[in-house]
């Protein structure tokens, strides 16, 4: 299944696909790869903070599964280098959990996310440029358990749907970067008088 470079979105639906990026290192290699121009392997290294060489083997993974592609070449200094490139410019699980395709793998995936946003946030706590509050705040967290009614649920989706869309349009050069992840899921309380 999946998607192709002519599309907008590549949907992950494939369970390696899921398994592969159950890793805070490959999951945050695709984010800095989608909707960007293709990049060679050093300016991918210096985006996320590594050496290539602690990155390669995690690319070669991604590659091997189809989540990364090998986008053509550039010369520098005379040297050429490799450039790469998601499937598509976005990247997309919606429906890998729709479809219930692997929910251990989906696990996984959301432990993973969650140990790279708290990496994001440490990082963004010591950043000079961090904000907690005011219009332009950069820095935040929350968690809430409330019982929401349908239509409050169908509004908070739409919200959440919008919040996406302006973050995957919007890419200033020059501008910080920030890192958004949220999970939403329903539970169950202890007390059973409380259902």
């Amino acid at each position: 299944m999946g998607g192709d470079r002519r599309k907008d979105t590549y949907w992950v639906l494939r369970r390696e696909e899921l398994r592969c990026l159950a890793s805070p290192i490959r999951m945050d290699i695709v984010d800095h790869l989608a909707g960007r121009p293709p990049m060679p392997i050093r300016e991918l290294a210096r985006r996320i903070g590594k050496q290539p060489s602690a990155i390669y083997h995690h690319l070669r993974q991604l590659i091997d599964v189809g989540l990364v592609l090998e986008a053509g070449t550039q010369v520098v200094n005379r040297k050429s280098e490799k450039l790469y490139a998601t499937p598509a410019p976005r990247v997309r699980l919606k429906r890998a959990l729709a479809e219930r395709v692997d929910d251990d793998a989906m696990r996984a995936l959301v432990g993973a996310m969650l140990r790279q946003s708290e990496r994001d946030f440490a990082a963004g706590v010591a950043a000079d440029d961090a904000r907690a509050d005011g219009a332009y705040r950069n820095l935040g967290m929350f968690r809430l358990i409330n019982r929401p009614s349908k239509r409050s649920l169908k509004r908070v989706n739409a919200l959440l749907e919008e919040i996406g869309e302006i973050l995957w349009e919007e890419d200033q050069p020059g501008e910080p970067l920030v890192a958004l992840s949220w999970v939403m899921a329903p539970i169950r309380a202890d007390d059973p008088g409380e259902d």
